[in-house]
């Protein structure tokens, strides 16, 4: 898919989705909600991308993504692979567990945690990259939204 580029907004003009979801999650599903992109950017293309952001593939096999809550404030504290078979987490924190990777989860969580975001992107590329501090470019992004093995259906 060729994505669109933002033609609007200071931070984010002249991006395309998939960079924004990489970069800046949290504006994505504000935007989403909100309905800023209608009009803007085509409803296939923005749903498209809302439903995959929700829906990765965890790469290792028999394992689920496990959602890590601060308990007290309800802010996205970490999120890791564990196994099927591991048990529950016992503790304060609030825990979720997926069979897939669901990045809005947080933000239905907490309606506003960029902080949240800010550590979830550095897991996600560790885990579906293998390094943390990989630079999210255009192409890197973008080829990882239209590679539909990186996603479940």
């Amino acid at each position: 898919m060729s994505w669109t580029v933002l033609g609007f907004g200071k931070k984010h003009k002249g991006k395309t989705l998939p960079q924004i979801l990489f970069n800046d999650p949290d504006w994505f599903y504000w935007a989403y909600e909100e309905g800023v992109l209608i009009g803007r950017i085509p409803q296939s293309e923005v749903q498209e991308i809302y439903e995959k952001s929700r829906n990765i593939k965890i790469p290792q096999k028999d394992h689920h993504a496990e959602f890590v809550f601060d308990g007290i404030r309800g802010v996205f504290a970490d999120m890791k692979l564990v196994t099927s078979d591991r048990p529950k987490h016992v503790g304060s924190s609030q825990t979720q567990r997926l069979d897939r990777i669901d990045m809005a989860l947080i933000r239905f969580a907490k309606q506003y945690d960029k902080l949240g975001y800010a550590l979830l992107i550095p897991i996600l590329k560790e885990i579906l990259f293998g390094d943390s501090k990989l630079r999210m470019t255009k192409k890197r992004a973008e080829d990882f939204f239209n590679d539909p093995s990186n996603f479940i259906p």
